[in-house]
């Protein structure tokens, strides 16, 4: 858990399970698909919600931890533009993309640098 503040992990919670929901709609299964350097992967979500939580903290949260003390605030004012209720909005539908293209890109670099 990143963070300790009730109303962020809520929330945290929430837009895990909004982007779950449409995730698996839009895939039809329980995967997601990233570009890895031009090369498609597809990626398993274990656990249902639980298995993007993980990837919320760490392609959203944790770079924000970084931008100072305020970050709670800021993470809570983000996410609430990321859902309405169960559904994710079109900014927090963004935001996942803008995460599964950092994902690729990790994923990419982690490749060349094993080829290297």
């Amino acid at each position: 858990m990143i963070t300790k503040n009730f109303r962020l992990n809520a929330l945290a919670n929430q837009y895990a399970a909004a982007l779950y929901n449409r995730i698996t709609a839009t895939s039809n299964g329980e995967y997601f698909m990233l570009d890895a350097g031009g090369e498609p992967v597809r990626v398993e979500i274990v656990n249902g919600i639980q298995g993007i939580r993980p990837l919320v903290d760490s392609y959203l949260l944790e770079p924000l931890k970084g931008t100072g003390p305020l970050w709670e605030n800021f993470s809570i004012t983000l996410l609430s533009k990321c859902v309405n209720g169960a559904e994710v909005t079109e900014k927090g539908w963004d935001i996942w993309q803008s995460m599964v293209s950092d994902m690729g890109a990790s994923l990419a670099d982690n490749e060349e640098a094993f080829h290297a």
